[in-house]
Formats: structure tokens, sequence, C-alpha cells
């Protein structure tokens, strides 16, 4: 005789078993077509990849940069690993990693300063829409996603700016709106400074 809660246990018999991950995040790992998957970890001498879910991956682009330590709530799957949840590692666990295990990445300029976090606005919202407000927003999004010198830019979509007859518009980080721009247009505008 079957009860009611059989299925239940069944099923978190069979359901993974996580761990925490504490390391270094090396990067974003991407699919053949350039899209963000999942990041890289080093953790010691070894480097794991894992997938992220999609809610999580903007967060690799606007909140990470290369070096800083995370700790990642995941799970073995296949060849690689899948998280439920990364947030980066107090500074006093991380000054332990770095003393245990020394210098991991070179590359990583670790005293690099900051960047300022910018963001876009892009309408997508009525006559912007249908004047390429969905598309621009698209492209400034797979164009930040795909360059590492625009991290500290995010790109988001939303409703009418009141300008609808010169749309699509997206308005700068300092308030001033382009009225039907390229992505190579608003891009230039939040350039990091050399």
């Amino acid at each position: 005789m079957k009860t009611l809660h059989e299925p239940a246990l069944a099923e978190a018999r069979t359901a993974p078993t996580g761990q925490v991950l504490k390391g270094q995040y090396v990067g974003a790992y991407r699919s053949d077509k350039g899209k963000i998957k999942g990041m890289l970890l080093q953790v010691g001498a070894a480097e794991y990849t894992i997938k992220l879910p999609k809610y999580l991956r903007p967060m690799l682009v606007r909140e990470l940069a290369p070096g800083e330590f995370v700790q990642v709530w995941a799970y073995p799957e296949d060849d690689r690993w899948r998280a439920i949840n990364v947030l980066p590692l107090p500074e006093c666990e991380a000054s332990l990693l770095r003393q245990q295990w020394g210098d991991l990445s070179p590359v990583v300029e670790a005293d690099r300063p900051k960047q300022k976090r910018l963001c876009i606005e892009v309408c997508t919202k009525g006559k912007c829409y249908k004047q390429g407000g969905r598309q621009l927003h698209g492209a400034l999004q797979d164009a930040v996603d795909s360059n590492p010198d625009l991290s500290h830019v995010s790109i988001k979509a939303t409703g009418c700016m009141k300008a609808c007859k010169h749309g699509p518009n997206l308005r700068l980080p300092n308030g001033r709106m382009l009225h039907r721009p390229t992505p190579a247009e608003a891009l230039a505008q939040v350039k990091p400074q050399s």
C-alpha cells in the first residue's frame, strides 16, 4: 500500500546534494555563440566550470570582477557544476584563502581601481518598440556581455520616455537622452577612461 509521502521521499533520495565552493572568480564561460552560461571558479589549484541559472548570469557582468572571492552553492552534474546561488565571500575569509593559496591568477589586476557602475536605459514600449527599441536593447546587452571592458555597464529596458516621435530612445547615466542611436554611439558614451 502506497502512501502519499512515498513519491516525495523517493524524489528527495535522488535529488542532488549540494555543497558550498569558496574560491576566486576567474571569468565567465560562454556558449559557442558567445552567450554567458556560467562562471569559472578557481579553488586552490583546481578550476571548476559552474553553470548558472539565467537569473544569476547578469550578475557576472554587473557585480563581479575577475579576481574577487565568492562562495557558490552548487551541485555536481556531469562534467560541470550547477549553481543555486552566488555570494561574495566576506573579506576576512577571502584574506585567509589568499594566504593559503598565494597568488592564483597573475593576470588579474587586484589593485585595479573599481569603475563606477553605469546604467543605460532603453525604451522598449509603444512606438519605440515598433521603431527598434527591443532590437537596440538586445544589441546593447550582447555588446556589454561580450566585452569585458564594459563590465561596469548595465542595460535596462524601461517604459516610455515621452519622446516617442524620435524613437527608439535611450537615457545615458548622466541623464542625457539619445534618439535613434546605434549601439556603438551609445556605448561610446560609457567607455572607460584610459
